[in-house]
């Protein structure tokens, strides 16, 4: 049985490093997984940066991802979540 493939929402906190941006890439690039949307700013916190990434994979590949990017150095924590309006999309159909 495939699993489906649904829209995901990463959210990681890092320090301000330089080379980081290459490092998490790295990371879907290695798997061939496509990134949807990529934005990195400042957090609330002070020199802390915040990338938000949005990929259109199964849970369990996004669970790895998460896994695999709180092992880098420089990352301070990462959540991930299931985009709720593509299920109110998927329901009204």
């Amino acid at each position: 049985m495939k699993t489906e493939n649904k829209e995901y929402t990463i959210t990681a906190y890092t320090e301000d490093c330089l080379g980081l941006i290459t490092r998490i890439n790295a990371i879907f690039s290695r798997r061939r997984i496509s990134i949807m949307n990529f934005n990195m700013g400042p957090s609330e916190i002070e020199k802390v940066r915040k990338f938000v990434i949005t990929i259109r994979e199964t849970e369990e590949s996004v669970q790895k991802i998460t896994r695999q990017m709180e092992k880098q150095v420089d990352v301070l924590e990462v959540h991930y979540h299931k985009n709720p309006h593509l299920s109110v999309i998927e329901y009204a159909s």
